[in-house]
Parts: C-alpha cells; structure tokens; sequence
C-alpha cells in the first residue's frame, strides 16, 4: 500500500476547515495504540493506517516514542505514542 493510499484510509473524509489561530493550535498529539480512531485539532482519523503511514515516515511505532510530523492540515505536531491513554 502507497503513502498516498494510507492517507486516504487515515483521513478518509477530508479535512474540515479549522479556525485555529498559530497561538491556538495543539502542539502535541497523544495517540493510544489501542484506539480504534483518534482525535486531531481537524478531526477524527482512522488509527491504525495513520501509525503505518507514521512509521514509515519516522520510524515510530512504540509506546512512549515521540516524534515531529507534519499533518495533512500543513502543521508539524509532536506525536506521542501511548499504550493507554484517556
């Protein structure tokens, strides 16, 4: 499966126009690997295409690995990865 065939699996539905200003943009993103799906600052993404397509483009894939990605809304995010999180 390409990148590109991933994106569309994680963020399947688009991405919805935020109004986020840079002040008040999350930085860090938590991602429990048990979860089914994951809440972004733009919306609900399919969890287990988006660690693929994570890992193949950092490298990380375990519990507490964190690494600066890029989003497809344009802004790079710190991503931490969690075994169980809330």
């Amino acid at each position: 499966m390409t990148d590109e065939e991933l994106s569309v699996m994680a963020f399947g539905e688009g991405i919805p126009p935020v109004g986020y200003t840079e002040d008040e943009r999350p930085m860090v993103i938590t991602i429990s690997l048990d979860s089914e799906n994951t809440q972004m600052p733009f919306g609900s993404v399919k969890t287990a295409p988006f660690l693929e397509l994570f890992w193949r483009k950092t490298g990380a894939d375990c519990d507490g690995e964190e690494e600066w990605f890029e989003l497809v809304d344009g802004n790079i995010y710190l991503i931490c990865l969690a075994t169980h999180c809330e």
